[in-house]
């Protein structure tokens, strides 16, 4: 078996695969940037980890190579609030009769949480209402919950689509991987704009993480689309 992860960042899901599958499986990873990846030498035997523009043409060496490709939040990158250019290009991995399985968070549904309803939030909700002109710059995301349709219009089969409501013991986790986007966003783009924005970002971050260390957090559904290439 051959399995293909795009947009692998750091190779977590395919080590915690590596674990379940046999020794035999070949499981690859690709992202464009490999400075999150672990050294070789970290990684399982049958892991590697290589570079590839996931929106560039596939090269004819990986056509039709892999029985499963998966992808994760990739939410950011789709323009136009069209994913299926690098669906496509998922679909040249894959050979016949393989599975692609796309996974996303779906902030469409994004919400606040507590482990009391007497916590304030206030902080937490200023950063929301500080960020969200960016985030709806970057186009509308109603493809996320299109993804069914989108993958059976593209001759997918057995196309399932299910979501799933993070479960409560992942909520600080998943607070800090957000609030770690946003100070990342604060010195990539809003600092060399030179007016301040990164500064204010950054100082909303902090108070809204007094807030999630004492039991507030922000939660968003997982969608998980699968289907199977003829």
């Amino acid at each position: 078996m051959k399995v293909a992860d795009v947009g692998t960042g750091t190779g977590i899901w395919l080590v915690e695969l590596s674990r379940v599958l046999p020794p035999s499986a070949q499981l690859q990873g690709f992202d464009i940037d490999l400075s999150q990846a672990p050294p070789d030498r970290w990684l399982p035997e049958n892991v590697s980890i290589h570079e590839l523009d996931a929106f560039s043409d596939v090269p004819e060496e990986l056509f039709e190579k892999y029985d499963v490709v998966h992808i994760a939040i990739f939410m950011l990158l789709i323009a136009k609030n069209d994913p299926i250019p690098l669906l496509r290009n998922l679909l040249r991995l894959l050979k016949p009769g393989g599975y692609v399985q796309w996974d996303e968070l779906d902030f469409g549904n994004r919400r606040i949480v507590s482990v009391d309803s007497s916590f304030r939030t206030d902080h937490v909700q200023a950063l929301l209402e500080y960020v969200a002109p960016w985030e709806s710059s970057l186009g509308p995301k109603s493809w996320i919950g299109d993804l069914s349709s989108i993958f059976t219009n593209q001759g997918l089969k057995e196309v399932t689509f299910d979501r799933f409501a993070m479960a409560p013991e992942y909520y600080r986790y998943d607070n800090d991987k957000s609030l770690t986007a946003y100070e990342e966003f604060s010195y990539n783009i809003l600092d060399p704009r030179g007016k301040g924005e990164g500064v204010h970002l950054r100082e909303l971050i902090a108070k809204a993480f007094e807030e999630c260390q004492k039991g507030v957090g922000i939660s968003a559904d997982m969608v998980v689309a699968l289907g199977r290439k003829l």
